[in-house]
């Protein structure tokens, strides 16, 4: 059994369960909620996907034979928008398939039904051990929380932004030192409203003002990032 001061380090982690099985939803979210900050369930990859849009989670715990959205589908749109985000794959097929699928779809781990609780638990808390290290340090001072989401410059004071800007700036964060697409920036921030490049162009000037220039890198053709100090 797990030591109860191990799965403390779970207390700042948002997890969300993607299972079409009541009685297996209900057991992994009733094993995880007593630790973790958030534990949301849904029954079906579309309504995964949804859900990932519109809140934030640190993992992703997913079968992957879904109804209306089949797991492996809802794990390519999730990286799409959120490439470094880790899921883990259950299912009660151990086929080639769902293997060579959960490879492609770089999922952290692979766990087979029925599901060991106490490994389960060992394997969330290794996939999100860097959620407890949440200070990005940026150029000029600059420091971005990703839990707290909050940006504070090299006096220790908070940069306000608007909430289209604060998940401008949180999505180019999460996926440091890597292009994040134009694409990916309109489904995680927009989401199903439609977004112009003037509007976002003009998100990301207003955020370059408040910070410093090149806090943000256009690449042309592409999308944004956003580099570490180092």
């Amino acid at each position: 059994m797990i030591d109860k001061s191990v799965l403390k380090k779970l207390s700042k982690i948002r997890v969300l369960i993607v299972e079409d099985d009541d009685i297996t939803a209900y057991a992994l979210k009733q094993s995880l909620e007593m630790y973790c900050k958030r534990v949301d369930t849904v029954y079906d990859g579309l309504s995964g996907f949804e859900y990932f849009k519109k809140n934030s989670y640190d993992i992703v715990v997913t079968d992957i034979n879904l109804p209306e959205l089949d797991g492996l589908e809802m794990i390519q749109l999730i990286h799409e928008i959120s490439p470094h985000t880790p899921v883990i794959t259950i299912t009660s097929y151990d086929n080639s398939r769902n293997i060579l699928g959960s490879l492609n779809q770089r999922v952290y781990t692979y766990l087979r039904k029925p599901i060991n609780i106490e490994e389960l638990q060992i394997e969330i808390l290794m996939a999100t051990k860097d959620v407890n290290n949440s200070q990005v340090a940026l150029k000029n001072g600059f420091t971005y929380d990703k839990y707290k989401r909050v940006l504070t410059n090299s006096k220790n004071k908070e940069i306000l932004l608007t909430k289209t800007e604060k998940d401008i700036l949180h999505l180019l964060i999460s996926n440091l030192n890597n292009i994040v697409s134009y694409s990916s920036i309109e489904c995680y921030v927009w989401q199903e409203k439609s977004m112009s490049i003037e509007a976002l162009r003009m998100r990301i000037k207003e955020i370059r003002h408040k910070t410093y220039c090149d806090i943000i890198e256009n690449i042309s053709g592409c999308g944004y990032r956003i580099k570490s100090s180092n």
